[in-house]
């Protein structure tokens, strides 16, 4: 196959957010398209009208765009061929049914619904099981018997009929796929399919070649599981007479206990990961290497160093492992270089959806939040649930560890009303001002400063153990710490020492 330019395509169907699976489809078919200077087209996949939600569609936009996997061609491109939606492309579908019609390569089908019309997966973004493992082969069907009076009056009968292309059962096809080299289906393993349904809504199989042919795609990058539509879609082009794309099939991918990763793995949408504050570059880092790589034990990787070193010959054909700790352990490199600035702003974006509550939201107060703890944490959303303490104004419900660690000592309200009184009479409320403070009460007392730094913690975090405590009570600010220890102390004095960590007197 003589190709000119690289032009490939994602051809998500929106019956759902975007799956992992799917954006590391999107992501192999741009590094390739990029890699060769091509073209990457989009193609939303809008048939299913049953599952369809245009919320869906908007979602997988803002998923690629999150990706920074910008398409050349398709919805809101802008490009001279845009936009790419397959319900839009009916006409173009009909006309080519009626080609393989007047060369008698398809029959009308009468047959009951849920046989001529079951519908074949059409998310080619998807981590579905591969067809062939999910059904077993149909029985033949009548309807390629029947004479012209019995479709006559099945038709008046009936009505509109569903179009079942022919399949020779001697025949059999070979794919000759970039990655897993020649895969041969036997003979008598590929029945007659139905390519139209009655209302004249093409099936996947029919219109994925009728769109690829008309798009000019030269290469096909998709799922494993979708190996077993090609030998179908493949007898499409030979019956037309078109030379079809090259094919390459991405190996599947499992969780950590090589299975299929699900929900019950947790997040498995981009949509989920971008919620849980990680970083786009290192989801895209991430998953470039599920199947991919540049041949050393390189992982951390800019997107320009991917781009370059991209070739569908170093993808291997077997399964992925999603490893959740690798990621996280990327994120935290991704976050290392990720200016302090752009992390907070990140921070309030997350801090608006996962704790509408919150009262302390002022940009300079979430930098220095964000500051304190980015070291700390894997991803951003982890700096709203460790330093959840920093972002309201109320007092602070400490946790029965550590009560028991640190608040049963019969002098601890001593200590805490000395700390709180130091902390009010100090000058300043720099970290520089409440070292000197709680460690010159210390001096003065003749103890340690942990004996007044531990209590102060739970007043302030509610945690046994937290960041340094000069700097939390800095963050924290003068007004709510004395509050939150005051707090502390009434709750404290009022307890039977019992009581203290929760437990039953």
């Amino acid at each position: 196959m003589k190709i000119e330019r690289v032009r490939v395509r994602f051809a998500p169907s929106p019956t759902g957010f975007l799956h992992v699976g799917g954006a590391r489809t999107a992501l192999f078919n741009w590094l390739f398209a990029r890699h060769h200077g091509g073209a990457f087209v989009l193609r939303v996949e809008d048939t299913d009208a049953a599952r369809f939600k245009p919320e869906f569609t908007a979602g997988i936009y803002d998923a690629l765009r999150w990706l920074k996997l910008d398409w050349d061609e398709g919805p809101d491109a802008g490009g001279p061929h845009a936009p790419y939606v397959q319900s839009e492309r009916r006409d173009l579908h009909s006309q080519a049914a009626a080609k393989l019609v007047a060369d008698g390569r398809v029959y009308e089908c009468f047959c009951a619904k849920p046989a001529a019309e079951s519908v074949e997966p059409e998310d080619e973004s998807a981590d579905d099981e591969p067809e062939d493992k999910r059904r077993p082969l149909p029985p033949a069907c009548p309807c390629g018997s029947l004479t012209d009076a019995e479709r006559a009056e099945l038709r008046a009968e009936r009505g509109g009929a569903a179009l079942r292309f022919r399949v020779d059962p001697a025949r059999a096809v070979t794919v000759n796929d970039v990655i897993r080299g020649d895969v041969t289906f036997p003979a008598g393993t590929i029945g007659d399919f139905v390519i139209v349904k009655s209302d004249g809504v093409a099936l996947y199989n029919f219109a994925a070649v009728i769109d690829d042919h008309a798009m000019e795609i030269t290469h096909v990058i998709r799922g494993e599981e979708h190996l077993a539509n090609t030998p179908k879609q493949l007898l499409l082009y030979e019956a037309f007479g078109w030379e079809p794309p090259i094919m390459a099939h991405l190996p599947i991918i499992l969780n950590e206990q090589r299975r299929k990763l699900s929900k019950r793995d947790g997040a498995t949408f981009v949509n989920d990961y971008r919620e849980l504050g990680y970083l786009p570059e290192a989801l895209v880092n991430f998953l470039a290497l599920l199947g991919w790589s540049p041949g050393d034990n390189r992982e951390i990787m800019p997107l320009a160093e991917i781009v370059r070193e991209f070739t569908l010959a170093d993808v291997v054909k077997h399964p992925a492992i999603f490893d959740l700790d690798k990621l996280g352990w990327m994120n935290k490199e991704y976050l290392k270089d990720l200016p302090l600035h752009v992390a907070a702003d990140r921070v309030a974006a997350l801090l608006r959806k996962r704790t509408p509550s919150a009262t302390r939201t002022d940009p300079k107060h979430i930098e220095r939040v964000t500051g304190l703890l980015v070291d700390r944490v894997r991803t951003l959303a982890e700096v709203i649930d460790l330093g959840a303490y920093f972002f309201t104004d109320g007092p602070i419900d400490p946790t029965p560890e550590a009560l028991d660690k640190h608040c049963k000592a019969p002098e601890t309200v001593e200590r805490l009303r000395a700390v709180r009184q130091a902390l009010a009479d100090a000058p300043g409320f720099g970290e520089a001002d409440i070292e000197t403070a709680i460690r010159g009460l210390a001096e003065k007392h003749g103890l340690k400063a942990g004996s007044y730094i531990h209590p102060l913690r739970v007043a302030l975090t509610g945690q046994a153990v937290s960041p340094g405590i000069f700097e939390v009570t800095s963050i924290v600010g003068r007004e709510t710490s004395l509050a939150r220890i005051d707090a502390l102390l009434e709750r404290l004095s009022s307890a039977k020492p019992a009581a203290i960590s929760g437990t039953s007197a």
